[in-house]
């Protein structure tokens, strides 16, 4: 039995497919890696889209992708797929077991759930309406043909089973959850210090909820664009402009970094936000891989892990953020960004174990 990773290319060109697509290719590079790390074989694909494919030519080309799998081999995949074409997503998981490989699906984002993550009343809809809706039908179709299943977290193991239930399916038997998720970085920075604000991963045009926290209120932006500067006026903001997801870690000048997504302010309102219940942002672990501090919404999926590690704070609401930092005393801190330190010296010893 061989163990395999399956990479998409998007160019012949050096670089790393989806490195500009937010945490994106960041995230794929450092799971491709960790696989590669303890002895899985990377597959390598094109990204391309042929509507009208030949059924003879994507025949072959599944072949010449993956003729070398045998029985019980297991293929990772990360879900969702580029854009390639719901045929050549059917096509390929119908050769992986054409061979009696295992076909697992590493859950990267749940597409429909980015849209629309509340599961539907059907008082305000019909069954029938929501079984129709593509976007989430063909999504369930493909991820339940998969021999395996790895998610972000329990809540989200639990609300997928909760959706196939909706289409008359059961959740395939084995699937787990890869919990607060990797960043792997070169981290060489002293100890932080108490008092430094706060750190958002982002741009702030995507967050207009911050500009409603108080104006004395210590925020450092991470990702800001030209257009950004005017939301920033009048607030103790300082903007810093987007810098590799590799650097990123190595900038962050705050005690805290904010894992935060709504459409108003205080409180958490829109799909994006609500996603927060069964996803692992991708600046979970990038704060993380820093040393530095977290604060979450209490009822975001990664809330219990904060809790239990002690490594940050969990609130219900935005307006809250301010009384909690200030709550915080400084030996209180210095704990709770000991705990964080020994958080990321554990991951490293895993890792380390399984090279």
């Amino acid at each position: 039995m061989a163990n395999y990773i399956f990479h998409f290319n998007t160019s012949s060109e050096p670089g790393y497919p989806f490195w500009d697509w937010g945490a994106a290719g960041k995230c794929h590079l450092d799971r491709e890696t960790a696989a590669e790390e303890i002895g899985f074989s990377r597959i390598d694909g094109l990204v391309y889209l042929w509507a009208t494919e030949p059924e003879t030519v994507i025949s072959s080309r599944m072949d010449g992708l993956l003729a070398g799998l045998q029985r019980n081999d297991c293929l990772i995949v990360h879900w969702p797929f580029p854009i390639v074409g719901d045929r050549w997503i059917q096509t390929f998981i119908d050769r992986v077991h054409l061979f009696n490989a295992k076909l697992i699906f590493l859950v990267d984002d749940m597409s429909s759930w980015r849209t629309d993550p509340v599961l539907p009343d059907f008082s305000k809809i019909t069954k029938h309406d929501y079984l129709a809706n593509p976007e989430a039908s063909e999504e369930i179709k493909f991820i339940n043909q998969a021999d395996g299943i790895i998610v972000h977290s329990k809540p989200m193991a639990d609300h997928l089973k909760e959706q196939l239930a909706l289409f008359d399916q059961k959740l395939i038997d084995p699937v787990t959850w890869f919990g607060p998720s990797l960043n792997r970085t070169n981290y060489f920075r002293g100890r932080r210090l108490f008092d430094q604000g706060v750190d958002y991963a982002g741009s702030l045009f995507k967050a207009p909820f911050l500009q409603q926290l108080p104006g004395d209120f210590k925020l450092n932006i991470y990702g800001a664009k030209e257009s950004d500067q005017k939301l920033a006026e009048h607030k103790s903001i300082q903007l810093h402009p987007r810098v590799d997801p590799e650097a990123i870690p190595q900038l962050l000048e705050g005690s805290y970094g904010l894992i935060w997504d709504s459409e108003q302010y205080p409180d958490v309102k829109g799909p994006l936000g609500q996603y927060e219940r069964y996803n692992t942002p991708a600046k979970f672990p990038m704060y993380l891989s820093a040393n530095e501090p977290v604060i979450v919404w209490s009822h975001a999926s990664t809330a219990p892990f904060v809790r239990a590690n002690q490594i940050g704070l969990t609130i219900e609401s935005l307006d809250q953020l301010p009384t909690a930092i200030a709550s915080v005393t400084e030996e209180q801190y210095n704990q709770i960004l000991t705990n964080t330190i020994r958080i990321l010296d554990c991951i490293i010893k895993v890792t380390t174990q399984k090279m």
